[in-house]
């Protein structure tokens, strides 16, 4: 049994030698094919990375809204949400108290790159009411990136916060088309 293991062995040691490694026309048809793969994927994940880019916004703005309206009433100070430069590249969203002027919590655009973003409300700041938590104002932040755009709606008559796709945009999980 013993003579047989070793003749094996010695059959594949020396048959091995003579094959070692890939031939260079086996390689160059490797990465051919892989980088034809690649090229065809490029596009979907664009997509998904512009898609989950501009979640990730719809998600910071609509929790930095509903942090401003809970710190109005826990803290018991109005607290103001305030937008920079809506419509130029850098824009930020900032939300403070209104008697320290303490900034609560920050949206900006360093890192969201290539999203605009408008309002539709008539002024820049928006306040919380300390008793309520409601905002003073109605209205939207609107924002996109490619074919994917997003609103993020305030009602000031009952607080409610949410976030909806523009008509015109492409779909998204989670989310309906704004009304």
């Amino acid at each position: 049994m013993a003579r047989e293991i070793t003749t094996h062995f010695h059959h594949i040691h020396h048959n091995g030698d003579r094959q070692r490694g890939f031939t260079l026309l086996e390689l160059v048809f490797t990465v051919v094919i892989i980088g034809i793969v690649a090229a065809m994927a490029a596009p979907s994940f664009s997509g998904l990375i512009e898609s989950n880019k501009i979640k990730r916004l719809a998600t910071e703005i609509e929790w930095l809204l509903v942090q401003a309206k809970s710190e109005a009433v826990m803290r018991g100070d109005n607290i103001q949400v305030v937008i920079d430069d809506a419509g130029t590249p850098t824009w930020s969203i900032i939300s403070r108290t209104t008697s320290g002027a303490i900034t609560l919590a920050e949206v900006s655009s360093e890192n969201f790159s290539n999203i605009e973003l408008e309002t539709t409300f008539r002024t820049g700041m928006v306040t919380f009411n300390k008793l309520n938590g409601k905002p003073n104002l109605a209205g939207s932040y609107c924002y996109n990136i490619g074919d994917y755009k997003l609103n993020t709606v305030l009602y000031n008559k009952t607080g409610r916060i949410y976030t909806c796709l523009q008509a015109g945009s492409n779909k998204l999980s989670n989310y309906e088309i704004c009304e």
